[in-house]
């Protein structure tokens, strides 16, 4: 596809798509033993947007899942980039992290036979859903904020630091306006895993599927969650030895609620951005261990391999002051023969696109 553009500055496009299993399949999860499903409270989406500036483009892409290997991960990319004709090591794919997903994580030795057709046909849907964000490129701006959503969260071992409490909280906002001032995209930035719903039957997405709903009905054409630094925080007041915890029963409206409370900050703060149109798309990747760096103006989104403690976006961001920084955090394992990324690696990647 030729993604090129007439003045050259910032382009975005939008699409997303249904991928959810069909009925009878595992869901699994972190907490849970694997159990077939009986039904959908709300469907998994695959999100993504198309970047293009200054003849430079990118792609972000969103599952609702829990991980995904690094085979998948590189079959997903590979169909993105045959499709649209973005190179390789500009696809950032993220994951959502809801625990109520399908068992794409795993080796496919190790997954359930049924989904043997699925993770050979997913590839294809997200480079669908890619192209369709590529076929969709109008001029936008793009500027970020952040705001603090409080207790919505709560770490597993209280109390900690002020310093990691401040980033615990933290909501952070890109948002991408049209020229006729409509909301293109909103990518939004939150250390919590999407582990609200318990030993559910029924496909959901949890509480990034409801807050980007929430999002969309407002008038945002699509709503990318990026899942933060998180392996040390749980939602609401679930600290460890707590035994009087609030939405004990770990149900939909659980999730509804904490979704809608998390969309309803975003809508709060999204008024205050300041976007413009002059915004540089760059790419940096780690040469360890490739997750990319991608900046968007003087905000940076960082891809990071496995997860990770809040402290590690708090370093991050002490270390890059004068960055709009974007942590995401999937559930995928290092390439084979690598070793994990460190903040020192990420921090070096964000300097090569931003000195």
């Amino acid at each position: 596809m030729n993604l090129s553009t007439i003045d050259n500055l910032l382009h975005t496009g939008v699409a997303q798509s249904p991928i959810t299993p069909p009925t009878g399949f595992t869901i699994s999860g972190p907490e849970f033993q694997d159990r077939p499903s009986t039904g959908v409270d709300d469907d998994l989406s695959v999100r993504c947007i198309t970047l293009t500036s200054y003849a430079e483009i990118a792609a972000i892409v969103s599952l609702d899942a829990w991980g995904i290997s690094e085979i998948l991960r590189n079959r997903i990319t590979t169909a993105v980039s045959n499709t649209t004709g973005i190179p390789p090591n500009r696809v950032l794919i993220t994951c959502t992290g809801n625990a109520t997903s399908p068992p794409i994580w795993r080796d496919e030795k190790d997954m359930p036979c049924e989904y043997s057709n699925y993770i050979a046909y997913l590839p294809d849907i997200v480079a669908g859903t890619a192209r369709e964000a590529a076929q969709d490129l109008e001029p936008a701006a793009v500027g970020t904020a952040k705001t603090i959503a409080p207790n919505l969260s709560c770490f597993a071992e209280t109390p900690q630091d002020e310093r990691l409490e401040t980033e615990r909280e933290s909501l952070t906002l890109t948002a991408f306006h049209t020229a006729d001032g409509r909301v293109k995209c909103i990518l939004y930035n939150f250390a919590c895993p999407a582990t609200i719903i318990g030993d559910t039957r029924k496909w959901t997405s949890d509480y990034p599927g409801v807050a980007s709903a929430a999002l969309e009905q407002a008038g945002v054409e699509c709503a990318i969650f990026l899942q933060g630094a998180s392996a040390d925080v749980r939602p609401f007041d679930w600290w460890e030895g707590n035994n009087d915890i609030s939405h004990a029963d770990r149900t939909l409206n659980d999730a509804q609620a904490f979704g809608i409370l998390l969309a309803t900050q975003a809508i709060r703060t999204a008024p205050n951005i300041v976007a413009r149109r002059n915004a540089p798309v760059k790419i940096a990747k780690s040469a360890d261990t490739g997750p990319l760096a991608l900046r968007i103006d003087n905000t940076v989104a960082v891809q990071t391999l496995g997860p990770r403690p809040v402290e590690f976006t708090a370093d991050l961001r002490a270390a890059l002051p004068d960055v709009n920084l974007l942590v995401s955090t999937s559930n995928v394992a290092p390439p084979s023969g690598q070793r994990a990324d460190t903040a020192n690696l990420l921090i070096a990647a964000v300097d090569k696109i931003t000195t």
